[in-house]
């Protein structure tokens, strides 16, 4: 009985200890991820050529803000860090997926603070992709929807379907 009450005892004094010696969590902005205010972001996509072919099917990605406080997100698996990841779903006319030949990324968590964005309030950001940078795109017409979310937070938007013009 007297070793079983000091084996509780010793357990709890190592756990006890750990828990002291934990570093304390910061509290600024600036270290701790922030993603609830992109939930108040809005995305949009259009396509930003007149011509589109198989080879420069560019498209415009504008995330906006309509609330009066600066919201943030990650630009990770977003548009904004554009040859990194797989976050738009290409869909030609028949629902087959298009090729993905981009890079993915395996990150450390959490995101630092230079992997965020700021929106000022009522203001919007915008970036311009190239699709055929990243897919293989072999067929006529396509569909394309955001789908990031996850790390970003950001919420799909629009969809938007577009015809290949011949080269």
């Amino acid at each position: 009985m007297i070793r079983q009450f000091f084996t509780v005892m010793a357990t709890a004094a190592v756990l006890s200890a750990g828990c002291h010696t934990q570093k304390p969590v910061a509290q600024n902005d600036e270290t701790r991820p922030v993603t609830a205010g992109s939930k108040l972001l809005k995305t949009r996509m259009a396509t930003a050529g007149r011509r589109l072919t198989k080879d420069s099917a560019l498209l415009s990605f504008t995330v906006t803000n309509n609330t009066s406080e600066t919201q943030r997100f990650c630009k990770w698996e977003t548009p904004f860090e554009p040859r990194l990841g797989k976050y738009f779903e290409v869909k030609d006319a028949q629902g087959n997926e298009a090729l993905f030949r981009g890079a993915m990324a395996r990150r450390v968590m959490p995101p630092p603070p230079e992997a965020y964005i700021e929106v000022p309030p009522h203001d919007s950001i915008s970036t311009v992709v190239n699709l055929a940078d990243n897919y293989s795109l072999t067929a006529e017409e396509y569909a394309i929807s955001y789908t990031g979310g996850g790390v970003s937070g950001l919420q799909a938007g629009n969809k938007i379907t577009f015809k290949l013009t011949r080269q």
